[in-house]
């Protein structure tokens, strides 16, 4: 069992890495372990012992990210582990949408695709913007090292995502014509799910150039729907 850990994001990280229970306790901080698997398979797809903590994590806490998670380890496995896939899938049976679950168990069963999940949560899928993606972002746009997008990917590298929200919230206040800072923002948006932040931060942003408008309004639309289905 791991003890309650303090403010600081890397202790988090190492501790979780190098615990051998496939059941982590995260009990008071579960935003922060999280966030740090959510990276950590993004990074490393075809650890299977990440994937499976962080269905665990998940299922333990109720998140609704559960169903990208599983998601994610069945991308990477495609087809095989059946019986570690069966077992996770009916764990997770009793909090996933129904219509989730038939997908995922057609997906086990070979008569049910892939592409016809939309898999919140998720951060393999090809459809949305996930850390790996965001890492080779960085890679391709600039070899500055203090570019602001390569600080943020080395800062979540470590699972230092406050610190690399901060970073990034900066650095668009500072050059908010630069597409790439907003897309890799609100990826770790999309992530953190904090309604109030983003309406503030978007308050700062009013009357500057904003080239990624429509998908800021997408996020806000988005946890207004999450926001309705929960009251």
């Amino acid at each position: 069992m791991i003890e309650l850990i303090g403010s600081h994001p890397l202790e988090a990280a190492f501790r979780i890495a190098y615990q051998g229970s496939l059941h982590i306790d995260a009990f008071g901080w579960e935003a922060k372990a999280k966030s740090f698997y959510a990276h950590a398979v993004a990074r490393s797809p075809h650890t299977l012992w990440l994937h499976v903590q962080r269905i665990n994590l998940l299922a333990t806490v109720a998140d609704p990210d559960l169903h990208g998670a599983l998601f994610d380890l069945f991308l990477v496995l495609d087809g095989r582990g059946s019986a570690l896939c069966k077992r996770l899938l009916s764990m997770a049976k009793p909090l996933l949408q129904t219509s989730v679950y038939r997908l995922l168990a057609d997906q086990l069963a070979g008569a049910g695709s892939m592409l016809r999940l939309s898999p919140r949560g998720s951060v393999l899928s090809s459809g949305q913007l996930g850390y790996e993606q965001l890492i080779r972002l960085e890679e391709s746009t600039t070899d500055d090292p203090t570019d602001p997008v390569k600080v943020a990917s080395e800062q979540l590298a470590f699972g230092q995502t406050d610190l690399a929200q901060e970073s990034l919230e900066k650095a668009v206040s500072a050059e908010p014509h630069r597409l790439d800072l907003h897309q890799a923002l609100l990826e770790i948006y999309h992530h953190s799910r904090d309604k109030q932040r983003i309406n503030q931060f978007l308050q700062r942003l009013a009357g500057k150039p904003n080239p990624a408008r429509k998908a800021w309004q997408e996020l806000i639309h988005e946890l207004d729907e999450d926001s309705d289905t929960i009251g």
